[in-house]
């Protein structure tokens, strides 16, 4: 795989691997090179470290009542834990 054989929408796919250390090395370098060429993804990356930042900063009581509930939902729902 090179950096023409990863698409920004695989690219999208492994920045969560990719920020927390996970991908094997040739994978982290295809990302690398990728990322050296296209700065949208670029801005992307920088976009999931700035939430990543700002969330591990909330605590629960930060979060309103109704939207805690909404996320919950929502989460029980993609999982498959909606009972």
């Amino acid at each position: 795989m090179s950096y023409e054989d990863l698409p920004c929408a695989d690219f999208v796919e492994l920045a969560t691997e990719y920020l927390e250390g996970s991908l094997p090395v040739e994978q982290r370098l295809i990302v690398e090179r990728h990322l050296a060429f296209c700065s949208p993804c670029v801005d992307y990356l920088e976009q999931m470290r700035a939430v990543i930042r700002v969330t591990g900063s909330l605590r629960e009581e930060d979060v309103p009542e109704p939207v805690m509930d909404s996320l919950i939902d929502a989460f029980r729902a993609i999982s498959g834990h909606d009972r």
